[in-house]
């Protein structure tokens, strides 16, 4: 098979399953062929003019295409059995063929064509203690997005008293968190949070940040994903940092900040 151009690298995946938000990739051709790949926008583009973003993610060494790959699966009609390949033409960008379980080139999807690429949807949550609003704040010229504190809660309520009956989590902020963080499936279902897609993480001063749950390989091993680093961002954590996560109630955490150099309490 040749690329549009003749030039590229490529690699080529079966689907295993359905409806699944995340493609791992092939390791030795992402080490050698994504650049900056911690956190590296692709674009994906097949015989159609749409394009598709997807975000490629380094976890504990192994690399995944996440947020934008279950929109572009749906949008194409991918099942399990699939067979699909991917030409690297540019730094950035992959041509795609599909090919059916029977070997025939499949219809490229898409649809209406977009004049931008589209961004995931976000679903924004409000509550009477919790209530969030869009801002931009500006740090160092540039602008982000965070959740903004409730202007009517000045202190720590009763449901985010620290006597927690059961044991909270702590983790150490090492390199391998800078854009993911690992969260331990006991914690998870001993608080009754294993089930959830999203939680939401508050800070002592009451700002609240939506992060998304994903369940990697055969364990189901959770990971805190997109929002984790923003919420890293804009509480200053840095490698060597303790978080110690308390469960509050249905998906909110708690997360109290100890810095590197600084003891993390233990509980009695």
């Amino acid at each position: 098979m040749n690329s549009n151009n003749g030039n590229g690298v490529s690699f080529f995946k079966i689907l295993l399953k359905d409806d699944v938000d995340y493609l791992p990739l092939p390791p030795n051709f992402a080490k050698k062929h994504l650049k900056n790949k911690n956190q590296l926008t692709l674009v994906l583009k097949t015989k159609s003019s749409v394009k598709w973003k997807v975000k490629c993610v380094e976890i504990e060494d192994r690399y995944y295409f996440m947020d934008g790959w279950l929109k572009f699966a749906k949008d194409n009609g991918l099942k399990k059995g699939d067979f699909v390949v991917f030409w690297l033409n540019s730094p950035s960008i992959f041509q795609v063929f599909l090919y059916a379980p029977n070997g025939c080139l499949k219809t490229s999807g898409g649809g209406k064509k977009r004049k931008i690429l589209e961004k995931p949807s976000v679903k924004k949550e409000t509550s009477d203690d919790d209530s969030m609003e869009d801002v931009k704040q500006s740090r160092g010229g540039k602008k982000l997005k965070i959740w903004k504190k409730p202007s009517v809660k000045k202190e720590m309520s009763d449901d985010d008293s620290m006597e927690d009956v059961k044991r909270p989590l702590r983790r150490n902020m090492t390199k391998t968190a800078i854009h993911s963080l690992s969260i331990t499936k006991s914690f998870m279902k001993d608080v009754g949070i294993y089930e959830y897609c999203s939680l939401r993480l508050k800070n002592d001063h009451g700002y609240v940040w939506k992060v998304k749950v994903m369940k990697y390989r055969a364990e189901k091993m959770p990971y805190l994903t997109k929002g984790w680093s923003d919420f890293r961002k804009d509480n200053k954590i840095q490698t060597g940092d303790w978080c110690e996560f308390h469960h509050v109630r249905a998906n909110l955490l708690l997360v109290r900040i100890f810095k590197k150099g600084k003891q993390v309490l233990k509980k009695s």
